[in-house]
């Protein structure tokens, strides 16, 4: 997995996430939006708001991952 770009918007509590599935350089990202109440909830460790500043690519992989075992992953979009 490549995450491309993610970052965490205050105001409306929501993490935006870019990645690619494959490592293999194809041309397809994905988009997911996050709630802070989903991070909560699919997140690898306790986490507060005022951690998401903090957040790295490894911890977002993380949560990609749990995310992807209960819900199916945004569509391929092409680069």
């Amino acid at each position: 997995m490549i995450i491309h770009e993610f970052y965490y918007n205050n105001d409306n509590r929501t993490l935006y996430i870019e990645f690619s599935t494959d490592e293999d350089g194809d041309n397809f990202y994905r988009v997911l939006n996050i709630i802070f109440e989903d991070v909560e909830y699919y997140s690898p460790e306790i986490i507060v708001e005022e951690d998401m500043e903090d957040i790295d690519e490894d911890f977002v992989k993380e949560l990609i991952a749990q995310y992807g075992k209960e819900n199916n992953l945004p569509e391929e979009k092409t680069l």
